[in-house]
This record gives structure tokens, sequence and C-alpha cells, in this order.
């Protein structure tokens, strides 16, 4: 499906988020203020497109010619006062590639993550808190059964499956450039559309969820950790671990979700972007799942 009848089937079907989120960018552009009628409130937004485009023409080596875009947003909502520290993140990214061998868009990035953690200010290095994460796509997303074929099989689609995650327990920060946050008391609810479930064999599951159900619960402990380093001038690191393990069953089976990003920075609009993401959860997959994106950022102004 191209994407502007993807983009139109979500805005029809979900048009809650979408205002959400068009209620979430203020139209004047800013990257970073304090609200005067809420002084203790502070907000940081982005957004931007990432390119990546190759062309060849009688080149003997080979190579096939392609495109892809990529629209990547985020927002950044902070309270603090003398007793709490509450921090949110909403990050969204969708893109699509095209080749001159195929009519069809393909997906290459889909992404809506949530963060919550809300901290108790003191003057310990480690305090009480309490965090609460979000992740699923936005778009429905395909794979081909055969390749002979070119039927494809919708594999999953807008929160299905999504991951949802609460947990209590300490938090660790050092200024902005590192926090880590341990929750030995840990919920995780996996949701997912019924029929995806509704045909699946005995003993089947979808992204760990039986058949028939729309649902998996599990309790367990997490560890999250967030590093952001200025390596050099104008060159970002930035380190980002999630690992969880689930206490009712397969103690010894830990998921993690790992992402390594590089900005390097030409200026305050065009910058180039290296993501490197590596996740494991044997409920989806029983191997290790990598993505990694390289291109031209670009930040649009709003």
């Amino acid at each position: 499906m191209p994407p502007f009848k993807t983009l139109k089937t979500i805005c029809l079907r979900h048009n809650h988020w979408v205002f959400l989120l068009l209620f979430s960018i203020p139209s004047l552009w800013s990257q970073e203020e304090n609200s005067d009628s809420l002084p203790r409130w502070k907000h940081q937004r982005s957004i931007g497109i990432l390119l990546n485009q190759a062309s060849f023409s009688n080149w003997l080596a080979g190579g096939v010619n392609n495109f892809s875009g990529t629209f990547n947003a985020s927002y950044n909502l902070n309270f603090k006062n003398e007793h709490w520290d509450w921090t949110n993140r909403l990050d969204l990214a969708l893109g699509y590639a095209r080749t001159n061998e195929s009519s069809d868009y393909i997906k290459m990035d889909d992404q809506l993550v949530f963060q919550s953690v809300l901290k108790v200010r003191s003057e310990k290095a480690w305090n009480f808190s309490s965090s609460f994460d979000l992740k699923t796509q936005n778009a429905p997303g395909s794979f081909v059964l055969d390749k002979s074929q070119a039927d494809k099989i919708q594999s999953t689609h807008f929160f299905s499956p999504a991951y949802m995650q609460l947990g209590t327990g300490l938090a660790y920060a050092k200024g902005d450039s590192f926090q880590l946050q341990w929750n030995p008391i840990n919920a995780r609810v996996i949701v997912v559309d019924a029929d995806f479930t509704k045909d699946l064999a005995a003993g089947e599951t979808y992204f760990g969820v039986a058949a028939g159900k729309s649902s998996r619960w599990e309790a367990g402990v997490s560890v999250s950790m967030e590093s952001n380093i200025e390596v050099a001038t104008n060159i970002l690191l930035r380190n980002k671990l999630n690992v969880v393990t689930n206490y009712l069953e397969e103690f010894k089976n830990v998921d993690f979700d790992y992402t390594l990003a590089s900005q390097m920075k030409v200026n305050k609009h065009v910058s180039a972007l290296f993501e490197l993401q590596l996740v494991y959860d044997d409920n989806a997959i029983a191997d290790l799942q990598v993505r990694q994106i390289f291109g031209l950022s670009i930040a649009l102004p709003y």
C-alpha cells in the first residue's frame, strides 16, 4: 500500500492519536522554551526528515536505483519542583523506500515510543521512582511468504503488537549525560489484535500471545539505561538499553532492546545520522533482530 494511503487510513481510524500529536506541537518555531503560565514545565521538540538515495546508469559493477525517506519527530515534556522530577518523551518514526525493480513502497522504519519517569528529588544519588513505557508501530507491516509470489501477508498494524510496561524502583542520574532506572517490581502487557491469533494452531503464538487471546501479561524486573556523550565537537553519541525478564516463566530468558545513535551536526538544520538497534525478544522470534539506518537528516521549521 502506498505511504499516503497508509497515512490516510491511520488518520481516519485513529484520529484521536493524530489530534494528540498535532496538539502537542505548537505552531511557533522553538527548540526549547519555558511556559510563562507553567514556569515549572519545560518542553523541547524536533521534527525532521532522513533521506537516502542511490542512482546508477550503465554502471558495470551493478546496482539498484533506490530512494528512501523517513519522517522523525520527538517531543519532551518535563516537570520539576522541589520534591518531584517528571520526564516524558514521545518519539515517532515512519519511513518508506522504493527501488526501480519494484513499484511497491517498502516500509523501512516504523516506531512509536512513549516513556514517562516520575522521580523523587533529594540530595541522594539514588531516588525512588516509577516509570511507564509504550512501544508500538504506526502503520501496517507485511512480509512475503514465498519470494516467487508477489502476495504479501500482513504481520502487524497500529497497536498490534503494543508493549506496555509499568514499574517501580530506584533511579540514578548524573545530570543529562547518564540515567539509570532499576525496577524490581515491573509489569508488562503485550496487546495484539485478536485477528492475528484466531487462526493460530495449538501451541503457536503471535508475539507471545496464545491462540484466541488478545494480550499476554508478564511480571518481572527491568533495567533501563541511557547515556548522551559529546565525543567531539558537534558529534553526539547516544546509548539506550532496556532489559526485561519475566518472573512468571522462563526467568533465565532476558529480552533486551539496545540502540546506538550518532548524530554529526553540519549546522542547526542539517546533520548526518547513524543508528543501530539490536532487539532480542523470544516472544516474537528466537533470534537477534537488527535495524541499521544511515542518512542525511534535515530539521524542519514549524
